[in-house]
């Protein structure tokens, strides 16, 4: 059972708990990672979708795809550069397997490797954490993807995120011109100081025909 599936059907027991549930129904589900050690905790918060929030103390944070970016494209160049060449080998099919537990049971999932060196990074919301966590989190979006791609029947879904990772921090990380041609070539508004999250933003990544993946190797 793939891991989305798994999730789901956990959100479906729990909700049956509860019959005058609405669609605003949610419930927590916990996850841990079997293949590399962490030093904070995750838990999946499942409505509609399914999230991954990181376990702090008392807080629950989950990081938005512009959070991602932006923590990426603030860390130094060569830190920079190498999640860069990691997201290009996985639009490349070269991923590395990823095993973990959800409520106990085991399930696989993909992503890229894990850094070569200890280093902590601080989040938005103050907390610290790894960079093999931050990793994690990445390998559970990465691996949410590549199953509403096999499950939805919906050719390179899962290579949206990383397109839009690979033009947004090589453009404002790297002020490149080949991802500033490319993103205003897509409807991107350019000239603007730092990446943009809205819905107009998430619409445009979602009508994403063509990408020359060699101009990055």
């Amino acid at each position: 059972m793939d891991f989305l599936r798994r999730i789901d059907a956990i959100y479906e027991v729990e909700r049956a708990k509860y019959p005058e549930s609405d669609d605003s129904f949610g419930c927590f589900i916990d996850i841990e990672p079997i293949n590399q050690e962490t030093t904070h905790s995750f838990i999946i918060k499942k409505r509609e979708k399914s999230m991954l929030l990181i376990v702090d103390g008392n807080q629950r944070v989950h990081m938005s795809d512009l959070q991602i970016i932006n923590c990426i494209r603030h860390m130094r160049p060569s830190d920079r550069n190498w999640f860069l060449q990691q997201f290009i080998k996985l639009y490349d099919g070269e991923s590395r397997k990823i095993l973990f537990k959800i409520n106990g049971d085991v399930v696989e999932g993909c992503g890229i490797e894990l850094f070569p060196q200890k280093k902590e990074i601080n989040i938005f919301s103050d907390t610290t954490i790894t960079y093999n966590d931050f990793i994690f989190l990445l390998n559970f979006i990465f691996s949410k993807d590549q199953c509403w791609e096999e499950l939805a029947a919906l050719p390179d879904f899962r290579k949206r995120t990383i397109i839009k990772y690979i033009t947004l921090i090589d453009y404002y990380g790297n002020r490149n011109s080949k991802s500033r041609k490319y993103l205003k070539a897509l409807g991107y508004p350019v000239n603007s100081k730092f990446p943009i999250d809205n819905n107009q933003t998430r619409e445009l990544f979602k009508e994403i025909k063509g990408f020359d993946i060699s101009l990055y190797r």
